[in-house]
């Protein structure tokens, strides 16, 4: 798969493709306190003050017919356990047709078009530099690796005023996923799993004492465990340009009693995934997502609901002779609820968080921008680690973009 990417990265740069650069640098600034992939118990991205590369994307559309095209998304980081690979790679198939509804039929690995905020090129957030709770969980931990039909109709080739898509997808190779909302809780960061990486945790006693659970303090989030296919189930409805509404079915079918040699188990997990977009005029965007859902480990070892959601706005001063600047505010929730009778393993968490950015574009290619977090709550696994459950972390992020 790796050799794959590769031909398909030297294809992109030799050929006439819609090719997009991204490298972003960023001055974080937070309380001194090691974060999860250190093992620690912050939920922030890096682990001290100073400035890190956040990103370095290349985005690549090539067309091979007038049909069939191929899309890869290729990442570098300055942290994490992998520190470049690609995030997405697939072939989208869209046949030239005279009938209103189209099919489109995209295979190999991609995220579903799940997310309210992260929309523009390489799954970025147009608005903010970290993600929602439920993004950044679903940055972590989800992509599929599979196949997915859908049937869309615009509403224009039909003369009204809606339009929509409905689709269905199976896959393999996503059967870990909610290890980090059981064993971590959500997280806030902008940091996408790669294919092969490796996301680390804190050290939970009742997680990796060989007494206990004997698992690793880590999970790899698109390890295949049980052989078994998931699928997920979507709609799409929208109104003109102004309104949209996307509602989502994922179940990975996981055998939650599967086990590999690594000691990574199987999760059974479902959710279902609602976000709303409304441009009420054109210079503010709303948005809004709501995900609920359940997991499995084991036979009722682990057996956990989660809930999150977020509201956000953002809003361009253009009209009020700003320039280019946009400024964007977000609120977060999220839970997880840990229902069964594992003593040495609890999982309940729950907390909110409150961000608030600004970005300013400098010329065609470069923007910097301005943000500031506050992200507070109550996590029942970190007692052994500290006095008490609760945690408060803020963090003040600089970032400076280009993009070619």
């Amino acid at each position: 798969m790796i050799a794959f990417a590769f031909c398909l990265l030297t294809v992109s740069l030799s050929s006439k493709a819609n090719t997009r650069f991204l490298v972003r640098g960023v001055f974080s600034s937070q309380e001194d306190n090691t974060n999860f992939q250190a093992f620690g118990s912050n939920h922030q991205r890096f682990n001290d003050d100073g400035i890190h590369l956040a990103h370095a994307l290349l985005f690549t559309e090539n067309l091979i017919t007038d049909s069939l095209s191929f899309t890869g998304v290729f990442n570098a980081y300055s942290d994490g356990e992998k520190r470049f690979s690609f995030s997405q790679l697939y072939l989208k198939y869209r046949p030239l047709t005279a009938a209103s509804i189209k099919p489109e039929v995209k295979l190999g690995a991609f995220y579903p078009a799940i997310s309210a905020e992260n929309t523009d090129f390489g799954w970025l957030s147009p608005h903010f530099l970290t993600n929602s709770a439920i993004n950044s969980w679903i940055g972590e931990e989800l992509r599929i690796g599979g196949i997915e039909f859908s049937l869309r109709q615009s509403g224009r080739r039909v003369g009204s005023h809606w339009s929509w898509k409905v689709l269905g997808s199976v896959y393999k190779g996503n059967d870990t996923i909610s290890s980090l909302l059981s064993w971590r809780g959500f997280a806030l960061h902008d940091r996408q799993s790669l294919y092969n990486d490796r996301v680390n945790f804190l050290p939970i006693p009742g997680v990796v004492d060989e007494d206990t659970l004997n698992a690793p303090a880590w999970t790899e989030p698109f390890r295949e465990v049980d052989g078994r296919l998931g699928y997920y189930a979507g709609a799409h409805i929208a109104y003109k340009r102004s309104a949209e509404m996307r509602y989502y079915y994922y179940d990975n079918n996981a055998d939650s009693n599967a086990i590999d040699p690594d000691r990574i188990y199987a999760w059974h997990t479902r959710f279902h995934s609602i976000t709303l977009r409304y441009l009420p005029q054109r210079e503010l965007t709303l948005f809004s997502q709501i995900l609920v859902g359940d997991t499995l480990m084991g036979e009722n070892v682990v057996d956990n609901d989660f809930q999150s959601a977020f509201v956000a706005a953002a809003y361009n001063m253009t009209a009020v002779g700003l320039g280019d600047l946009t400024l964007a505010v977000r609120a977060d929730w999220y839970r997880v609820t840990d229902n069964d009778d594992t003593i040495f393993d609890p999982n309940g968490s729950k907390g909110s968080a409150f961000t608030i950015g600004a970005r300013k574009g400098i010329t065609m290619s470069l923007s910097i921008a301005a943000e500031w977090q506050v992200n507070s709550g109550k996590q029942e696994n970190l007692r052994p680690f500290q006095d008490g459950a609760k945690f408060t972390e803020q963090l003040f992020q600089l970032a400076l973009t280009l993009t070619l």
